[in-house]
């Protein structure tokens, strides 16, 4: 899960507007809401079980992309941001 676009217990360190921050953490509640697993990374691949060789997975961060599809072996496209919960439901 990487819907959130501040980090959501240092937003203020980071100076990141009050509004912006909520909004943000709003959306990654919902997410939780829906039972995903609350990891916030843009790193999937260093979780505790990354996807396996061959395994069709949704990713749309960058670089978990071509880790993905070059190091893991599973494969994904470049998906836009909010497709990875259609293709979860």
């Amino acid at each position: 899960l990487n819907s959130v676009s501040a980090d959501r217990q240092r937003w203020q360190h980071y100076q990141v507007p009050e509004e912006y921050a909520q909004n943000s953490i709003a959306l990654g509640d919902a997410y939780l809401e829906l039972g995903c697993e609350p990891s916030f990374t843009c790193a999937p691949y260093l979780l505790k079980n990354p996807p396996k060789l061959g395994e069709d997975i949704c990713w749309g961060e960058s670089n978990a992309v071509v880790f993905a599809n070059s190091v893991l072996g599973a494969r994904t496209e470049k998906y836009a941001d909010y497709l990875d919960i259609c293709a979860a439901l």
